[in-house]
């Protein structure tokens, strides 16, 4: 694997160095030199799961080490640049509430850009003295790690050395590094500068501290002083002055034309209904490329496959529509059938419409309001056949467990799982294919359960921890699926284990139907976790565990500006959810 990674980015290297090449021929006609070299030095800050600060001023005391580094650039014109560079670092940090500390070291090789905000915002100015960049590229990096017990000096963990008793040190770790930060620039003389700089890289590791957490990648900055010198001058070509030759150009602006996007929406709409969605794009005279996204409020399924002469993509909720070539009117319509599940109340609807000639977003947001109440002519089915269900559900093999971790194509060792969470009870694995799932614990009952994972969370600090069910040891997509085939197991009412009063938002209410909480996480952006709440045929999603109302305001404001309109404040005494009436 390591191999291949090396491959891949000295393939991506040769060929992003062609490109670049390539362009500076074309354009080098007003560039002072041609090549600079940095040298530079500077400290290095990581933030990773072992650290005890989190910010750059706290953390120089005990988790800042050294770094150096050389770069070699091209100038392809006055605001941009091209460089490789090479940085070798070393990272130290701890963490005594989990009595651990680790050091690390990496060498970085990268491919990258600079952009000259002063030359770019002000012109060109050979005597300008300060200036002001920003930097960014792909990189890979080479690094070994270790963590180790703070009152033991026991060895926790490793990465980039031997497994055996003698533990030596192995190929490096390896991963690609994306940088992206700001640096200024001090000219001293025709050819030399100071520079300082910080640059923040995200890396696609979680081991730079030898902790594996699982939750998000490792990054670190590395702040240096560095020393330039440019070479290469330029020479002067003759000036050839030539009588102006007066050409007619029909210069093509869309600066002018109006773009705007009008919804078409039914006005009475209630739950379970089906409509036509129509939406009037007025682009006037743009053609080209163009892209239509709309994030439709959740309930909202689009039934067709095809909309207009545009590709089409719908998941989770959002709707992406491409064209390769607009269509040739200024003003031009889509529409397609949406099927509305068990929701109801305002419900946010926006839209972003992207030109490619004009190269911008345009946003559109509007409401949609559904009535809750159903129609009288509604039908209720009853299940008559209630002997012959008991008599399957009870056949059934109904389990629950509490899910602790999953890993996308990669499993984690259980012992390690187990350290890392202070876990003394069975992990058991299951793989489908895609994803390894790590849960612990065998339950019979929802409630049981449920205990046991606040338990999980509070102790032990799985924070994402949340509850699973097995029919027959297999493993089910969601708790909604035990209503059809083991009903009597299927949770009725949600009840916290907590004293004195609680206050929550909640950001969503489903009849009859049910959403995986991470998907409202990722269409909101939501950092907080998501509460799924039964009350019998009712899934109510909220966020938050607050001892004050006005901690519970702030996350309600926040939702509403994600567009979650009908976010509101609910409130639990000893577990158990009360009426409210925003007093």
């Amino acid at each position: 694997m390591k191999s291949n990674n090396r491959k891949i980015f000295l393939s991506i290297l040769i060929f992003a160095i062609g490109i670049v090449y390539t362009n500076t021929l074309l354009s080098q006609s007003s560039i002072d030199y041609h090549w600079y070299f940095n040298a530079n030095a500077g400290l290095s800050q990581v933030f990773c799961d072992i650290q005890e600060k989190n910010n750059h001023i706290s953390k120089l005391k005990s988790e800042t080490d050294l770094g150096y580094g050389v770069r070699l650039g091209r100038y392809i014109s006055p605001v941009f640049t091209a460089h490789l560079q090479f940085l070798r670092a070393s990272f130290k940090g701890q963490k005594e509430s989990h009595d651990l500390k680790f050091k690390s070291d990496l060498m970085e090789y990268q491919l990258g850009t600079t952009v000259n905000f002063s030359n770019l915002f002000f012109g060109k100015n050979s005597d300008r003295w300060f200036s002001i960049y920003g930097t960014t590229g792909f990189g890979m990096i080479f690094f070994r790690s270790e963590a180790e017990s703070i009152s033991t000096g026991n060895l926790f963990d490793d990465f980039g050395y031997t497994k055996d008793a003698e533990r030596k040190k192995d190929n490096r770790e390896s991963a690609f590094v994306f940088p992206l930060g700001l640096g200024l620039d001090f000219k001293l003389a025709d050819k030399w500068y100071i520079n300082l700089e910080s640059v923040l890289r995200f890396s696609g590791t979680d081991k730079l501290d030898a902790v594996e957490s699982g939750s998000r990648n490792d990054a670190y900055y590395y702040t240096s002083l560095g020393l330039s010198y440019n070479f290469g001058k330029k020479k002067q070509k003759e000036i050839i002055v030539t009588p102006p030759e007066i050409v007619e150009v029909a210069e093509e602006s869309f600066a002018d034309e109006y773009v705007n996007l009008i919804y078409e929406i039914p006005r009475e709409l209630r739950t379970y209904d089906k409509f036509e969605m129509k939406c009037e794009i007025h682009k006037g005279r743009i053609d080209g490329k163009g892209e239509l996204t709309q994030v439709l409020p959740i309930g909202f399924n689009i039934l067709d496959t095809v909309i207009g002469n545009a590709r089409m993509d719908f998941k989770n909720y959002t709707l992406n529509l491409y064209w390769d070539e607009l269509p040739g009117d200024s003003v031009f319509e889509i529409a397609y059938t949406v099927q509305l599940n068990r929701v109801f109340g305002n419900l946010p609807l926006t839209s972003i419409l992207y030109l490619n000639k004009t190269g911008k977003d345009y946003k559109f947001k509007t409401t949609v309001f559904i009535d809750r109440k159903p129609p009288e002519d509604e039908l209720v089915v009853k299940d008559t056949d209630t002997q012959h269900s008991e008599a399957v559900s009870a056949a059934k093999n109904i389990e629950f467990r509490i899910q602790v971790r999953a890993k996308y194509q990669a499993g984690i060792p259980l012992q390690k799982l187990a350290n890392r969470y202070h876990l003394r009870e069975e992990i058991k694995e299951d793989y489908n294919g895609t994803w390894y799932r790590y849960s612990i614990g065998s339950f019979a009952s929802y409630d049981e359960a449920k205990d046991y994972r606040i338990n999980i969370i509070g102790e032990h600090g799985v924070r994402d921890a949340f509850i699973v069910a097995f029919m027959n040891g297999s493993r089910l997509d969601s708790l909604s699926e035990l209503k059809e085939i083991a009903p009597e197991f299927y949770p009725q009412k949600t009840r916290y284990k907590e004293t004195g009063t609680i206050y929550r938002v909640q950001i969503l209410a489903l009849l009859k139907n049910s959403i995986m909480p991470e998907i409202l996480k990722e269409i909101y952006n939501i950092e907080e976790a998501v509460n799924e709440e039964v009350y019998n045929n009712w899934r109510k999603y909220t966020i938050g565990k607050f001892t004050s109302k006005k901690d519970a305001k702030k996350i309600q404001e926040e939702m509403i500006d994600k567009g979650i309109i009908d976010a509101f404040i609910v409130v639990y005494k000893k577990g158990e959810r009360v009426i409210y009436n925003g007093q």
